[in-house]
């Protein structure tokens, strides 16, 4: 990644505006920020800029011509790289505490703290620039809240609390959530899970067909159950064919190493009822999932003969919210191992709006893999 500083000048204060309207941004508030610090576009490079601003550091990630962050630099790589915290938390922290340094006009600070239920419950903003890179960090989760503490020498320095909610710690709203999730699908990373261990497996009835256990979600036919099979070489593999169909169809649902290679056909159900569509690898969808830490469970509903119509759910309680996918899996996809699956997305619902959500749509009449009873 690439790391520039720059000094801001003075003079650079009244270019802002005009030099940044042919930048995109992630959000509307990430313009204003933009806007806010009077940085100059000419300034601006792909991947991380450093900048001093009032003494303090600045960070802005952009990708291509889009800011996609901006923010004090509070964390060490090494800290962010860690997963000391649940994804965004840092970020979150790092963007926050610049925006309540930086308001809206029409949005004082305190305002803005108590709209937000963001609370300061040790120390000060004043503690913020004492910060060092080796004060001793935590971040705790209850009740729906976070708490996250600077400490050095067993001393609170700053300590915090917020509602685990995915617009406040993202920075985006719903709109702009569901506007971002097609571009973030396309350049996700992909990665493979391994291969499991036999310890992790349960043997079924029948010989060399085995499932790895997960755990269920609103019916206990929603799960994040996957199957496998031990072949002549005693590798545990997913199975993926036409013969064990809905087994075959929770894997590659579930797992990126699950073989075959199909493309999501998407109709996603957006802000005001509108639809936006548009063509995703179904292993792109999966890995965003992970990596923007969900957990996914999926349940198939019924099975023609021809397709196999379920559902996908991946949970996000970090940040209080839920991705919904009614999929119809035609039994020819499975069978060449390749094409083309509808789906229809509804994405960032709220914890407390998805059971309603699920049962408008799908009756929670849920089917059980039979072969696999044991």
């Amino acid at each position: 990644m690439l790391h520039r500083m720059r000094l801001l000048l003075p003079l650079l204060f009244g270019l802002a505006v005009e030099a940044y309207a042919e930048a995109d941004y992630r959000s509307a508030e990430l313009k204003r920020l933009v806007a806010a610090l009077h940085l100059h576009a000419d300034s601006l490079h792909e991947g991380a800029d450093t900048f001093y601003v009032n003494g303090s550091q600045v960070q802005v990630h952009s990708t291509g011509r889009c800011v996609t962050f901006v923010g004090y630099c509070l964390f060490p790589e090494a800290m962010k790289q860690a997963n000391i915290a649940p994804v965004n938390v840092l970020s979150f922290l790092e963007r926050y505490f610049l925006q309540l340094n930086y308001p809206r006009p029409e949005r004082p600070r305190e305002r803005m703290m108590r709209e937000d239920r963001f609370r300061i419950e040790v120390g000060s903003l004043a503690a913020l620039p004492t910060l060092r890179g080796d004060d001793a960090f935590s971040c705790s989760y209850d009740r729906n809240r976070y708490q996250a503490t600077w400490s050095r020498a067993g001393r609170p320095l700053l300590s915090v609390s917020f509602p685990a909610e995915h617009e406040l710690i993202s920075g985006e709203n719903k709109q702009e959530s569901e506007q971002n999730i097609e571009g973030d699908m396309s350049r996700v990373q992909i990665v493979n899970e391994p291969a499991p261990s036999a310890s992790a497996l349960t043997p079924t009835l029948q010989k060399d067909y085995f499932v790895r256990p997960g755990g269920t979600y609103l019916n206990r036919l929603l799960t994040s159950d996957r199957y496998y099979q031990r072949n002549g070489s005693s590798e545990y593999v997913l199975i993926a064919d036409a013969n064990h169909p809905l087994e075959t169809a929770a894997n590659l649902m579930l797992s990126t190493a699950a073989r075959g290679d199909y493309q999501l056909k998407v109709k996603q159900v957006i802000y005001g009822f509108r639809a936006k569509h548009f063509e995703t690898p179904l292993r792109n969808w999966i890995s965003y999932c992970r990596q923007h830490g969900c957990e996914l469970y999926f349940g198939a509903e019924s099975f023609s003969g021809e397709a196999i119509k379920g559902t996908v759910i991946a949970v996000n309680a970090a940040e209080g919210y839920n991705h919904l996918l009614f999929v119809d899996i035609p039994l020819a996809v499975i069978s060449s191992g390749r094409g083309l699956i509808e789906a229809r997305m509804h994405t960032f619902i709220p914890m407390h709006n998805v059971k309603e959500l699920f049962g408008k749509y799908r009756k929670n009449r849920h089917m059980q893999p039979k072969i696999f009873e044991r």
